[in-house]
């Protein structure tokens, strides 16, 4: 990180959520082939369901860790989907990953969605079968298709149950089964939707990967301009991610964008650009294409020596990426993501700009806005060390250890 953009501020802590009504599953005998027990006084295992995308299984893992750093000797393991990169991330943290066979509902084709609705008793029945298995003392959630049905019947059973809420506006799953789980851990003070008296505001658990170190420098580092020349003291380290899945809207418009720049411009930018899985290639041919140098990758696994190295971040609005952002304290360009459920991603990016740590760029603006607001920056250093000092007053760091915390204490 250049010595020209430097955060110093202090951090900021709020209260609880006061929200509103939320849906419900059918009673409880909804579900008469399962059979129901007493929950147990003391938690000794925790089962996680978290599926889907990074913004569903980060978070869980952030909690999973605190846990054994609170109480090193409890049994954690989690349940996942086979569709997508849940398995890979959980197992690379250490922790061990079941699978339950299902598929998703939202966004499927209309006759995959019907197929995947008429299997749902055969998954309640799978997930079922997991829990006496498993035998956990507590089952959380943290949203996404796969938490759904764990969580479900867990509850159920009378086992002891969370989920956690990433967004501002909570998705289908989440205010499904908020009626009917023991605590619900949001991330934003406002967040619609959710029963309040089951809210409790402590922010989105952030990895400790990811939090600020000072010895967090990437282990290559990359230090050239986008004209190709070594970079100095005042260059920008312009970090580009569309979350753990990519953003192809990003990839193809953000080298546009660098294009419009002037040499003198470019030769005070350094780009590392996370492209998305099987998204490297178009994207590295973008950039060749308007002559840009750059250094790009197909998934960043050191998010916290990426964070420490960059001095702006051009990225989605997803929960746990602009968790991330006030945790590392860093500045950022907004770009939601304009197909997001409920339009979350644009209400998550008005928070952060509301508090002054984030500008918002609209999907359809990156191409001819983004140059403008990138040359802005650099000519004004200061805005972006405002940005810096918002993003860490509205941090809470120590959101995994009181969500853990608070998770053992479920009576």
């Amino acid at each position: 990180m250049s010595k020209q953009f430097a955060e110093n501020s202090p951090h900021h802590a709020f209260g609880i959520n006061h929200s509103s009504s939320a849906e419900s599953f059918p009673a409880d005998n909804f579900c008469p082939f399962i059979s129901t027990k007493s929950a147990m006084s003391e938690i000794r295992k925790v089962l996680f369901a978290a599926g889907g995308t990074g913004g569903h299984v980060f978070p869980a893992i952030a909690v999973a860790d605190a846990m054994k750093t609170v109480k090193p000797e409890i049994e954690i393991a989690f349940v996942g989907a086979a569709h997508g990169n849940e398995s890979n991330w959980v197992q690379k943290a250490g922790y061990r990953f079941i699978l339950l066979d299902l598929d998703f509902i939202k966004g499927a084709s209309l006759g995959r969605k019907i197929k995947n609705i008429l299997a749902l008793p055969g998954v309640a029945k799978k997930a079922a079968a997991i829990l006496e298995e498993e035998k956990p003392d507590l089952v959380i959630g943290s949203g996404g298709y796969v938490s759904g049905p764990l969580v479900a019947v867990a509850s159920w059973k009378k086992i002891k149950t969370a989920i956690l809420e990433q967004n501002a506006i909570p998705g289908l799953t989440n205010r499904l089964l908020s009626r009917h789980v023991d605590k619900i851990f949001i991330s934003f003070e406002h967040t619609d939707k959710l029963p309040q008296k089951k809210c409790i505001y402590l922010g989105n658990p952030v990895r400790s990967t990811v939090l600020p170190k000072t010895d967090a420098a990437p282990a290559e580092p990359w230090e050239t301009t986008c004209t190709g020349e070594q970079a100095d003291a005042s260059s920008l380290h312009l970090l580009v991610f569309g979350g753990s899945q990519g953003a192809m809207k990003l990839n193809t418009d953000v080298p546009i964008a660098l294009s419009k720049l002037t040499k003198d411009q470019l030769s005070k930018i350094v780009v590392w650009h996370q492209a998305g899985k099987n998204k490297l290639e178009e994207t590295e041919k973008s950039y060749k294409n308007h002559n840009i140098t750059v250094k790009t990758t197909e998934f960043i696994d050191d998010m916290g020596a990426a964070y420490h190295w960059a001095n702006l971040l051009v990225c989605r609005a997803g929960a746990t990426s602009i968790a991330e952002i006030k945790a590392s304290s860093r500045a950022s360009i907004l770009v939601p993501f304009p197909f997001a459920a409920h339009n979350h991603q644009e209400k998550n990016a008005d928070a952060m700009v509301e508090i002054g740590a984030s500008i918002k760029l609209m999907n359809d603006d990156v191409g001819e806005k983004l140059s403008n607001i990138i040359n802005d920056l650099i000519a004004n250093p200061s805005k972006i060390s405002d940005m810096e000092q918002a993003a860490f007053k509205d941090a809470k760091p120590n959101a995994s250890i009181d969500i853990a915390k608070n998770c053992l204490e479920i009576s």
